[in-house]
């Protein structure tokens, strides 16, 4: 079992990705990092008893490294800009596949190259199943394994995105076991070392 925060749950071991798939996701951690940076040097008055200052800082804490996989052929995508809402009932109609939603960036693909919040759902070997990029998958995906179906956005809106689901989190944390222990730790494979602390 990986040493991770308590809230997680343990998984399997997770599949290896290739060197394309770990400078994407360098590049996408390095995007969240100065994003974190911004909103501390912006002093921001949150309150010293907060567990996170940021969604950003929450991924840094928090989040892994999912890695893309080609969508199967018999995948229907469901509609564009409604990730949060689609990857949650995709993972509910899964669940008996070890299909658990998942919430943070990702790097769109070639020819795009947009760094853009999104949802999508995890297989038990920590890859990607994307329901709602339909063209092809993102390139890099870093985030949260939300195993807890109450806590997946049916109603859109995402955990980090929709003010109301993402204020209590920021607050508190997230419940004991409702992540799962999927993907790859975001130091693995970064050149600059370990996320900073969710602490100011």
């Amino acid at each position: 079992m990986l040493s991770t925060p308590e809230n997680y749950r343990s998984a399997a071991n997770d599949a290896s990705p290739t060197a394309t798939v770990i400078a994407a996701e360098d590049g996408l951690i390095r995007y969240l990092r100065q994003h974190a940076e911004l909103i501390v040097k912006g002093a921001y008055d949150i309150p010293a008893d907060w567990r996170y200052r940021s969604q950003y800082h929450l991924l840094l804490a928090l989040g892994r490294r999912f890695a893309p996989t080609p969508r199967p052929e018999n995948l229907i995508g469901m509609p564009d800009r409604l990730c949060y809402s689609n990857s949650a009932q995709y993972a509910k109609e899964h669940q008996e596949e070890g299909l658990v939603y998942a919430e943070g960036f990702a790097l769109t693909h070639a020819g795009l190259d947009f760094y853009l919040p999104h949802a999508w759902t995890v297989r038990p070997d920590g890859t990607v199943l994307d329901p709602t990029w339909d063209d092809e998958p993102g390139r890099a995906y870093v985030g949260i394994a939300v195993t807890d179906p109450r806590l997946w956005p049916f109603d859109g809106g995402g955990i980090l995105q929709d003010f109301d689901r993402m204020l209590p989190v920021l607050r508190d944390g997230f419940p004991h076991n409702t992540l799962a222990d999927l993907g790859r730790p975001l130091a693995n494979g970064l050149a600059q070392g370990q996320a900073p602390t969710p602490k100011r």
